[in-house]
């Protein structure tokens, strides 16, 4: 079971690949979503961040995304690179953590600009966003599966603050996951990933497995989920079905967005992601949350 201490950094390991990952997805109703990812690789001596927005009046994601930036110093999660600051804090281990952001991003025309160059209009993105727990931790249900070995640990929570684009300033009240892992990359050919929820419920499942979370303190794992879909290489995916333990759900896809894994290892060279309204079996209040896939 994840402990408060496990939220620091880690001693690396022996592998040149080796790298530590704080990821936060979050969603509002009305298709406004995101996510942020710092990921370590101190033996390479270098950083990832990634931040990306989705909006509902836009087909095209905005975008800051440098994995070349200069790992940070001590123990805090903070990096600086030119156009870009943020710091992810744990203000109350596995409860509440910070997110906040300065840089200049491209709001991009259509998502497949990002394996092209990513060539949009620039412009200021920013944010000062806090997590806060609803749902215990639930340890890593795809670690150590022949394919990637790594430790893992996901909760979900509500996300709150203020986004900045350009000049609009957007208020955010809504739902988000955060994870942490370190150890091998998480990705190879044939992974797929899958979390959403309401404030009452939880779900997400992987390669090996999943959980399901029904309010209260304790994460039910489930080590035979079993998500289905067709995916479009060029608009994205044409649908979704996750059944995980006795849930049911169907997502319908809102937006788009494909990362070029530029410096990856084990020869993965793009990452899909979509922001997902669910229409979860038996429950009227429709789920938000994102699903990723190797194409």
């Amino acid at each position: 079971m994840s402990a408060p201490q496990d939220e620091r950094r880690h001693p690396p390991g022996e592998a040149q690949a080796w790298c530590e990952w704080w990821h936060l997805d979050f969603a509002r109703d009305d298709g406004f979503g995101g996510f942020v990812r710092l990921t370590l690789y101190p033996n390479e001596q270098r950083a990832w961040f990634w931040a990306y927005i989705v909006t509902p009046d836009a087909p095209g994601p905005i975008v800051v995304r440098d994995h070349e930036v200069a790992l940070p110093r001590g123990d805090a999660l903070e990096v600086r690179a030119d156009g870009l600051w943020s710091e992810c804090t744990c203000e109350v281990p596995l409860e509440h953590w910070t997110y906040g952001l300065e840089a200049f991003g491209v709001r991009l025309d259509h998502p497949l600009d990002a394996l092209h160059g990513e060539i949009g209009d620039r412009m200021p993105v920013g944010f000062d966003l806090e997590w806060e727990v609803l749902s215990p931790p639930f340890d890593g249900f795809d670690f150590d599966d022949q394919v990637s070995h790594y430790d893992h640990y996901e909760q979900a929570g509500t996300v709150h603050g203020e986004v900045l684009l350009g000049r609009e300033r957007i208020e955010l009240d809504g739902l988000g996951v955060r994870s942490h892992g370190w150890g091998d990359e998480p990705w190879y050919p044939g992974w797929g990933y899958v979390a959403f929820q309401t404030r009452e419920r939880a779900a997400a499942t992987g390669p090996r497995g999943g959980y399901v979370w029904r309010g209260g303190d304790h994460v039910d794992g489930v080590r035979h989920a079993e998500p289905s879909g067709t995916f479009q290489r060029d608009d994205g995916p044409d649908g979704l079905h996750v059944r995980i333990d006795d849930l049911s759900a169907t997502a319908a896809f809102l937006r788009l967005v494909a990362i070029p894994l530029v410096g990856a290892h084990g020869g993965v060279e793009r990452l899909d992601r979509a922001l997902c309204r669910f229409t979860v079996e038996g429950d009227a209040v429709p789920a938000f949350g994102w699903a990723e896939w190797v194409p």
